[in-house]
């Protein structure tokens, strides 16, 4: 059976860092509370002194709450205790800083990264502040490699006009950068549809995006293959009779 072992600062960190400085139980964080690092399963009863067994836990939630009053005699243990909690209040604080200063710094590399390559497909245009934020967001949300293809597929958008790139397809490009990162991040199927979506959306005067899609997935999981949706499509003289028709493939 193992025994229980200290666990160095260096193991606390990367646990308090992998849990997102929480406790996992009541979902507190620090510097609200202390946090401790806790076995998941106890090493009384068979749990490894692994960090794949250790878990973020605040004070309270590891050890119990205690109403016991101090004696006369526990004075000074209690003002060590509390000396103590201060100063592993301030060495989680600062760790925890430190690793958020961290991820500040790996998200200013993939802004670099990001604005450097958008510079770079359309030279002599740069991002306003709203550019800069947008860009920021969406690197956050679908990670640098996906916002880099993004960017590269946006070249399609770019239109020429007196020797450069025309203002209003630098704008739509650069717009359209969020949703090729969306697009990439569905499944085939997916894409497949919002590809017919496309295709109705050329075809038709008058098409209502949502109802279309929705009835393009709601076919798909009928179980109407991808082909057959896309001939209703290309065959279909507007919006109201390719309605009518995939309703009808569907059987309602």
């Amino acid at each position: 059976m193992a025994t229980r072992k200290n666990i160095s600062k260096k193991t606390r960190f990367e646990v308090f860092k992998r849990d997102s400085f929480k406790c996992q139980y009541c979902g507190r964080c620090a510097p609200e509370v202390i946090l401790h690092v806790d076995h998941i399963h106890p090493v009384s009863k068979g749990g490894e002194n692994d960090i794949l067994n250790y878990i973020t836990a605040c004070a309270e939630c590891n050890g119990g709450k205690s109403d016991r009053l101090l004696s006369d005699d526990s004075v000074m243990a209690k003002q060590r205790a509390q000396l103590e909690e201060l100063n592993q209040r301030r060495e989680q604080l600062e760790q925890m800083l430190a690793w958020r200063e961290g991820m500040r710094d790996i998200d200013d590399v993939a802004f670099a990264a990001a604005s450097e390559a958008w510079h770079n497909l359309v030279p002599g245009y740069s991002l306003n502040d709203q550019g800069e934020k947008q860009l920021k967001k969406v690197i956050e949300k679908f990670g640098l490699q996906q916002v880099l293809a993004a960017i590269d597929t946006c070249a399609n958008y770019l239109e020429e006009g007196d020797g450069k790139f025309t203002h209003e397809s630098v704008a739509l490009a650069f717009r359209k950068i969020g949703g090729i990162c969306r697009m990439a991040s569905e499944p085939d199927w997916k894409r497949d549809l919002y590809y017919i979506r496309g295709i109705a959306r050329n075809r038709f005067t008058y098409v209502n995006q949502v109802e279309c899609l929705r009835l393009l997935e709601e076919g798909y999981h009928a179980g109407l293959e991808i082909s057959e949706m896309k001939s209703i499509t290309l065959n279909a003289r507007n919006w109201t009779a390719w309605h009518q028709e995939m309703r009808s493939a569907m059987g309602v």
